[in-house]
């Protein structure tokens, strides 16, 4: 099997060779798809991650969520850990927190996510997924502590990977703790 580091500079060519305009025609059709899906009308709030460069549009998902009225959180990086603010605006406000993403401005502690928040869809990024649902990110472990800490709190949640259709691969490496998705969009199929 392809080592994770060794997988990663190969996903970073393949998705730097693609044209930009396909990642949102991508982000375009996967937000059709999903909208159409039981599981996103089982779920009131729903957890993003806001795309960066090299990966699927999330924005039109985005979009989707507030035209469904949907409690909507989206992560900002703190040390090691990810935590979840509610977004109220899709203008916003934002900010470029760690890696330059664009993370909520807001600090505030009644804008957090909360055990009360659940259950939940987390929308998870990926820099790899199988067709079964295994998962290889960024490598800084930060969905990891994120999934673990929900677990430990007994949180119900589903998990929906979402990625380009050249980002998926016949198998990606696996830690005891790589938690699989419950279901997965790419290319706009499933």
């Amino acid at each position: 099997m392809v080592t994770k580091a060794a997988l990663r500079k190969e996903m970073k060519q393949r998705l730097a060779s693609l044209p930009p305009e396909r990642f949102h025609e991508e982000g375009l059709q996967a937000a059709s798809r999903i909208r159409s899906l039981p599981l996103w009308s089982q779920y009131e709030t729903i957890l993003f991650y806001l795309s960066m460069n090299l990966e699927i549009d999330t924005e039109p998902l985005l979009e989707t969520a507030f035209l469904d009225k949907k409690k909507i959180f989206v992560p900002k990086v703190a040390g090691e850990d990810l935590h979840f603010f509610r977004l109220y605006a899709l203008s916003g406000p934002w900010h470029y927190g760690a890696f330059a993403i664009r993370e909520p401005q807001t600090d505030k502690p009644e804008d957090l996510l909360k055990p009360q928040d659940f259950p939940a869809l987390i929308i998870v990024p990926g820099v790899a997924f199988t067709k079964a649902g295994d998962r290889m990110g960024h490598g800084r472990g930060f969905y990891d502590r994120f999934f673990e800490s929900l677990d430990k709190q007994g949180l119900s949640y589903s998990t929906l990977g979402i990625c380009m259709e050249a980002q998926i691969v016949p198998e990606v490496p696996t830690e005891r703790w790589d938690k699989r998705m419950d279901a997965l969009c790419f290319g706009g199929t499933l």
